[in-house]
């Protein structure tokens, strides 16, 4: 023998099932988890009015409080169809939009990294920020574009990957009932005041 002490079946049994338990039990959260999932209820608290029980027997009626609607911003016009199939004929890029003279699709890594060191001083998780721009839309009613002028906080910081984007939780607007967690570019968002 190798001098380890025998171990009876219930002992052996019992250790195994205090390891499946280990397993099971649930892994020690990090600060920004426990802020996510406060954050989370808080809002949920905030758009919920009430609940009206239902006099029959059925579901229980759930009312939501309005919220200010969303700001205005300038959006641009809507290119005609024939002006559309003209620009995009032999475009393969051509879903993502019109081109912007003032804001490249694509930027390089230098471009990248001057944005993510002039963010680096302010961009942290719980921090509120404002979307103040967006790629060409196809359609300004869809796509990233509408949530210009919104307000949330930094939701999540990206891996080194994605580093010039984070994902922004956003304020319900209206009668928004969901939550609005958006992928926005850095070069996209502010520090709101």
């Amino acid at each position: 023998m190798t001098g380890a002490p025998d171990l009876d079946a219930t002992t052996a049994e019992e250790f195994v099932a205090y390891l499946d338990d280990l397993d099971r039990a649930e892994k020690p959260r990090t600060p920004e988890q426990i802020w996510r999932a406060a954050y989370r209820e808080e809002q949920r608290q905030k758009r919920v009015v009430g609940y009206q029980p239902d006099l029959f027997g059925g579901d229980p009626v759930t009312h939501f409080r309005r919220h200010r609607p969303a700001p205005d911003f300038p959006r641009p016009a809507i290119e005609s169809l024939e002006a559309k199939l003209a620009r995009i004929e032999g475009d393969r890029a051509a879903t993502f939009g019109p081109g912007r003279a003032d804001r490249p699709t694509f930027l390089t890594d230098e471009e990248k990294a001057v944005i993510i060191n002039g963010a680096a001083n302010w961009l942290h998780i719980r921090q509120r920020v404002r979307i103040v721009d967006g790629p060409g839309p196809v359609d300004p009613q869809y796509g990233p574009y509408r949530f210009i002028g919104r307000e949330g906080v930094v939701w999540r910081l990206c891996s080194s990957v994605f580093a010039d984007r984070c994902y922004v939780f956003l304020d319900p607007v209206g009668a928004e009932r969901a939550e609005k967690i958006v992928f926005v570019e850095l070069r996209d968002i502010a520090p709101a005041m």
